[in-house]
């Protein structure tokens, strides 16, 4: 059995991107959502901030555990891709693009996970992973 390189490549991704913003984005406001504390967090859309943190916990929890599983890889990336987006270009949107010399926020963490989960997308899950097909079930 040989190695097949975007395969691997697709699980290091996998778990690299889809662990790092399990532990360290989702889960922290999964703990947020459930704390019972009044829920200060940004309002997407004029919607409830209760709201907007639940879309974020499902994209940054839910579905980084498919991702790191591979189960519906590129439809996990979905919500993700989105949440990134609007964390760089909304939330972040005065800050600089680089934390360097940054005295606050910047958009740099949002675009290397747009970027990761971007890659992921098109890359897909690959063998390693729930969704490979590849394999004979008798």
């Amino acid at each position: 059995m040989t190695i097949q390189y975007p395969d691997f490549t697709a699980l290091i991704l996998r778990l690299g991107f889809g662990s790092y913003m399990l532990i360290g984005h989702g889960y922290g406001k999964l703990m947020k959502l459930f704390s019972g504390d009044e829920i200060q967090f940004f309002s997407f859309l004029g919607l409830p901030a209760d709201v907007s943190l639940g879309l974020a916990v499902f994209a940054e929890f839910i579905a980084c555990i498919f991702i790191i599983i591979g189960y519906k890889t590129r439809l996990a990336t979905l919500p993700l891709i989105v949440t990134m987006l609007v964390a760089a270009f909304v939330v972040h949107g005065s800050d600089p693009w680089f934390m360097y010399g940054a005295e606050g926020g910047s958009k740099e963490p949002a675009m290397i996970y747009l970027i990761g989960f971007l890659s992921i997308y098109f890359l897909g899950s690959g063998k390693y992973s729930i969704d490979d097909r590849s394999y004979n079930v008798v």
